[in-house]
This record gives structure tokens, C-alpha cells and sequence, in this order.
């Protein structure tokens, strides 16, 4: 016999085990059970087969790691005496078992009915949906699974209440309150999972598949099969089977403005939903990509993945940033050898053309300050905006084209705004708010008199405008 058989004992009673693991028990010449609150020890003792449990070490470890490592230990030392047969109720889901192989120890496996196996029988009995393809999750590994809600789930070693209302609280992130699950052979409601009788070392849970439709809350896994859904030739959506990368162009650049005017509303409700809308703008954009063997969702993700480790050296890497200033230093140096941009002009011409023209002028500003070409001060800066505005009037009093004067008027207002701390296409926007606000008051104000706008000059506006301006800045 191998130094160390592993023995699957089955999900409770004796009568699960199988006719090999019987035998092994019967001749191994030690034999420790993971626990004695299982069947097979009465058969042990009714067999007159001598055998040990580690249930003393479950009154001893501060936490479910400190059990499992110390059991393992524990097998590891007895091991070191002579050939060791270690029964467990499932190798497959046993954390024991998984240290013993994590650190190299080598073991043969009895295979038997698993947890799985048993869960699956008694969904067939129930009302609930059974299914082939179940993930088994220890019960304190819940915390840190993903779960997919299109697959039947098997919490395993549900030991405790405590334990068992930590689990419901990751599944009801993903299922609804009510969702039915299997627990000690009957079906209970999910949000009680923590308030039945008792719970023991092969407790579990059993989560069926869930419907789409079904759910209280979804996953990135479950956006993808919509859009695959609706994308699906014959009996998918019409519009959504005609949209191209190009049609959908547009919807990206509105769903990213009604992003940030959440954010600048405070709403974050709002917050949630447009981003949301925003990632499925990138789903959608996969999903065309997919259908036409370009790329798929896997190659954006695996982009933006390998993107962030590549430019955050500091935290993946060797490389030493000990400010936010720094950072950005390490990233623009990243990215330019990533890109091959060998100047300063190279990275200017590097970005998208098709910014709003606002905040390109201020990127291309950020890239000549990392040079040096840059005041230190706002107000120097606008110094440069007296200048330009000169040369604007020039112009105009010249009875000439002041296009290009008028461009070089924004560009250094950019550069003040920028040098103040001020975002200029951000500031544009609150300004033009500013102004539909003052103008329908001062409408009203006018109608309030009697009068109407369109008869009115234009010194006569201003008054009510200038009327409307002391009113706000009155204003505590």
C-alpha cells in the first residue's frame, strides 16, 4: 500500500461508502478518520478496526485556516510513523487534503460518492432544478468565489451558524432572498440558511441554477449572455443584430458625458446606472468583434490587464514610486517605450484627435510641461491671455479673419485654467449652465414687468441682467 492513501468516506452514512473504500479501511494498518461525526466511524467500531479522528483540533484553532493547516500537519506527522490511511467525506472538497497536495505530499486517492453525487440524488427528489455541472466551494472560500449563477453551486462543511450566515450573505449579492436551496434535505428559503437546527462538518448547501429572469442581482458573466442573446441570429433583437462599430460610435461618446454629469450632480445612483451604460458600450463592441473573429471580450480584458501590471512597475515590479507625482512620471515613461515615441512631439501627436478640442489643448500642455516648457504660475499664464486678447481686437479692428488669433485666445485660457487647477472643459460646461440659468431668470424677471424681450435693447437686458448677477452674488 502507498505511504499515504486518501479514502473518500462519502457525504455521511456508512452506506455511501464504496465496497474499495471498505477494503482499504479494512487493511490499512493506521487509519485516521478527518472526523469521528461521520457514519464510517460506527462502522469502524462495528468492523473492530482501530482508528483516530483530529476532532480535538477543531476546539483548538483560532480560524477554519488555522484548522486545516494544522490538521494537515497533523497527518504529516503521523505519516512520518508509517503508512497512513486518512478518511475524509470528499477529497475533492477536503482543504486538508488540498494543503497536503499544495505542499507536495504525495498521496493515492480511493475515490467514493462525493457531496456533489449526494446533492445532485436529493435535487432530483425535490422540487428544485439538479444538474451535472455543479461548483463545489468550501464554505469559507465563499467569500473570495465568483460565483456563476447559471451553474448549481455546493457549499460544503456549513460547521456553523456564524459560518452559515456568512454564506448567505455572499449568495444573496447574486441570488434573490427567496431562492430556494437544498439544506439537510429539505428546501429552505436562502435568507434562512442561517437559522436552521443545526449545522455540522458535512452540512451543506445546494444552490440550484438560476434563470436569468430569476435573479436578484447580476453578474458580468450574465451581461455577456444577454448580448450574445440579443446579437443571436433569427431570434435576437432586430436593432441589436444591425449595430456596427461604427453606428455604435456615437452612443459611446453620449453615454460617457452622462457619466460625468452624474458624478458632477452627486448622484450616485445615477453613478451606478450610466456605468452600467458604459460597460455596454464595451460588451457590445466585443460582441460585434467576436461574431467577426477580430477579438473578443477575453482580448479587451487580457489588454487593460496586462496594461495596468506593465505600467504599475512599482507594484508588480521592482521599480521604486514613493509619490502620486512619481507615478505618473513612471507611467508616461512606461508608455512611451511601450509605444515607441521617442520625443515629446511623438507623445503630442500620440493623442486621439478626436478629443473635445478643450481638454486635447490640455494634455498636449501637460506633455510640454514634462519637458519644461511650462509657467509656474496661473496668473503668468494669464499675462499670455491679455496678450492674445490684443491681438484678437487687432483683428477684428483690421477687418480681418481672427480665427487663428481666437484659437491661440482658448489655447492660453486652457493653459491658466490648467496651471490654476481647473479643468477647462468642465468649467466651459458649468459656465454655459450658468448662463441658461441667469437667462431664464432674467426672461422672467422681464415678463414679470410686462415686457417683452424681443422689444427690449440691448442695454435694457443688461440691466436685468446685471439685477440678476447682484441677486446670486448676494446670496448667502
Amino acid at each position: 500500500m502507498e505511504r499515504l492513501v486518501i479514502v473518500a468516506l462519502g457525504p455521511g452514512h456508512a452506506e455511501d461508502m464504496t465496497l474499495q473504500a471498505a477494503d482499504m479501511l479494512r487493511r490499512a494498518s493506521h487509519v485516521l478518520l478527518r472526523t469521528g461525526r461521520h457514519g464510517a466511524a460506527e462502522w469502524l467500531r462495528g468492523q473492530g478496526i482501530p482508528f483516530e479522528t483530529l476532532d480535538a483540533l477543531y476546539g483548538r484553532a483560532e480560524d477554519f485556516d488555522a484548522l486545516n493547516q494544522n490538521a494537515a500537519a497533523e497527518v504529516l506527522r503521523r505519516l512520518s510513523r508509517g503508512a497512513l490511511c486518512y478518511g475524509v467525506p470528499d477529497p475533492l472538497t477536503d482543504a486538508t487534503v488540498a494543503a497536503l497536495k499544495a505542499g507536495g505530499t504525495a498521496f493515492t486517492v480511493v475515490a467514493g460518492v462525493t457531496q456533489a453525487d449526494h446533492a445532485r440524488a436529493r435535487a432530483l427528489e425535490s422540487p428544485l432544478p439538479a444538474d451535472d455541472r455543479v461548483t463545489i466551494v468550501p464554505a469559507i472560500e465563499m467569500c473570495a468565489h465568483r460565483i456563476n449563477p447559471s451553474l448549481p453551486l455546493l457549499v460544503t462543511e456549513l460547521n456553523s451558524r456564524l459560518l452559515a450566515g456568512e454564506v448567505k450573505l455572499s449568495l444573496l449579492d447574486v441570488y434573490a432572498p427567496e431562492r430556494r436551496v437544498l439544506f439537510a434535505g429539505a428546501v429552505i428559503p436562502l435568507d434562512t440558511l442561517d437559522r436552521q437546527a443545526g449545522y455540522g462538518h458535512l452540512s451543506y448547501a445546494y444552490v440550484p441554477q438560476s434563470p436569468l429572469g430569476e435573479r436578484g442581482r447580476y453578474t458580468f458573466g450574465d451581461l455577456l449572455d444577454i448580448m450574445a442573446r440579443l446579437r443571436r441570429p433569427g431570434d435576437g433583437c432586430p436593432w441589436d443584430r444591425e449595430q456596427t462599430h461604427e453606428t455604435l460610435r456615437e452612443y459611446a461618446l453620449e453615454e460617457a458625458y452622462e457619466l460625468v454629469d452624474a458624478i458632477d450632480r452627486g448622484d450616485m445612483p445615477a453613478v451606478a446606472d450610466e456605468l452600467g451604460d458604459v460597460l455596454l458600450q464595451v460588451v457590445f463592441h466585443a460582441q460585434v468583434a467576436k461574431e467577426h473573429g477580430v477579438f473578443a471580450i477575453r482580448d479587451v480584458t487580457s489588454a487593460i490587464c496586462h496594461k495596468m501590471i506593465t505600467r504599475h512597475a512599482h507594484i508588480f515590479g521592482e521599480l521604486a514610486c514613493e509619490t502620486a507625482d512619481d507615478v505618473l512620471r513612471s507611467w508616461e515613461a512606461i508608455k512611451k517605450k511601450e509605444k515607441g515615441l521617442q520625443s515629446s512631439v511623438d507623445s503630442m501627436r500620440d493623442l486621439p484627435g478626436r478629443l473635445p478640442a478643450l481638454m486635447r489643448a490640455g494634455k498636449v500642455q501637460k506633455k510640454a510641461r514634462q519637458v519644461g516648457f511650462d509657467w509656474d504660475d496661473p496668473l503668468e499664464a494669464l499675462q499670455k491671455v491679455a496678450e492674445e486678447t490684443d491681438e484678437v481686437r487687432r483683428e477684428l479692428e483690421g477687418g480681418r479673419n481672427p480665427e487663428d488669433e481666437l484659437g491661440d485666445l482658448l489655447f492660453a485660457a486652457v493653459n491658466a485654467a490648467r496651471l490654476a487647477g481647473v479643468q477647462p472643459e468642465l468649467a466651459l460646461g458649468r459656465a454655459t449652465d450658468k448662463f441658461i440659468r441667469r437667462f431664464e431668470r432674467m426672461e422672467a424677471a422681464i415678463a414679470a414687468d410686462q415686457k417683452r424681450i424681443k422689444d427690449m435693447s440691448l442695454p435694457e437686458m443688461d440691466a436685468y441682467w446685471d439685477l440678476i448677477k447682484r441677486s446670486e452674488r448676494e446670496k448667502p
